[in-house]
Formats: C-alpha cells, structure tokens, sequence
C-alpha cells in the first residue's frame, strides 16, 4: 500500500522530467534560436545583421571598394611649381590601327599635369595599373592647363613653364574612350613637338 501512494506522489514529476529533456535551452550547431538567453539572443542578432548588409551592397559599393587611396595632397610640393612661362606644347593626337591608318581625337580635350609625387601615383596605379583611385584633391586643377584639338587632333599649350609634365588626352575608338598619356620635358621659352599616340590593341 505505502509503494502504491509513493508511485502515485512521484509520477507527475518523473514525467515533468522526461518532458524537460527533450527540451534543448541552448543552441547547437545548426539549430534556430528560440530562447531569450543572451547567447542566443547575440546569435540570432549577428546572424540577421550580416544577412541584411549583405543584401544592402550594390555594384557600385563593390566598385568603390577597389578603389585606391589617393596620397595626401603634397601642397609644399606644388607651391614651389611656377604656374606661367614662355614656352609652347604642341602636336597631334591620334590612335595607330596597325594598319597605316590613323584615327585622329576630334575636338578633344588635353591637358598638361605637372609631374610630382601626386601625380606619378596617378601616372603608375592608374593609367599603368588599370586601378580606380578616390577623387582627386581639388587644388590639383590650379596646376593643370587645359585645351582642346581640333578637327583633326592638331592641339596646341601656350605659356607653358618649364618642367616635366604628363600630357594626357583620349581618343573614341569602337565606342570606347581610350586615353594616351605622354610624360614631356618643357625648356623655358621652346616650342615643344609631340606626337600624342598609342596603338588601339
């Protein structure tokens, strides 16, 4: 009789216990998270963050990302650049085909940049490299000297100083914009002659 009352007193918890084993209060790998514990609750928050800024980037983001560092602007640098002189750059712009055939940059725009630490950055990860570098400091075009060719890519500077310059201009080729850059030396007072070619590849 007594082993009778003592099964019966203890049969609600032995099944209040096996029902809290199948419980899991924790998760495990793979497992979704449904209790309010803080380890959880921090996985299931991290999981949602990463998952939304995921979604949230576009191409362009992705681009911006491959972007290159610009340098610090070097303003001692250029302070010490005179921005007028005497002499003259001069030429002609236009792609080589392979054939014989030269396709001329019609009323396009050129322009001189002074050859400095800013500039060869741009000059060698850029134009050499093929990498997007962030926007260019905004002092660097009191430095540069604009002008535009032609109808058949005859370009011509005036008042140039003397010094090494990037001469730099582009061509539209098979729905392209192709960019030729030439480094020059200008002599005080001359008349420099050049040629601004590349091969169209």
């Amino acid at each position: 009789m007594f082993l009778k009352k003592l099964l019966y007193i203890s049969m609600p918890v032995i099944l209040l216990l096996s029902g809290c084993a199948n419980k899991t209060p924790f998760p495990h790998h793979g497992t979704e998270v449904n209790n309010k514990d803080n380890s959880g609750k921090r996985w299931a928050d991290e999981t949602n963050i990463n998952s939304v800024n995921e979604s949230n980037i576009s191409s362009k983001d992705l681009m911006s990302q491959d972007k290159q560092v610009r340098i610090s602007f070097p303003v001692q640098e250029y302070s010490k650049l005179s921005k007028k002189g005497r002499a003259t750059v001069k030429g002609r712009i236009y792609l080589d085909n392979n054939y014989g055939n030269k396709i001329y940059g019609k009323n396009t725009r050129l322009y001189l940049n002074p050859v400095t630490s800013y500039s060869k950055q741009w000059y060698e990860q850029s134009y050499l490299g093929g990498h997007k570098l962030t926007k260019a400091d905004k002092r660097l075009y009191n430095y540069l000297k604009f002008t535009t060719s032609d109808a058949n890519g005859n370009f011509s500077f005036y008042g140039i100083a003397s010094g090494s310059y990037y001469l730099i201009g582009s061509v539209n080729y098979d729905n392209r914009k192709l960019r030729i850059t030439s480094q020059i030396d200008v002599i005080r007072g001359k008349v420099i002659n050049i040629n601004l070619t590349r091969e169209t590849n």
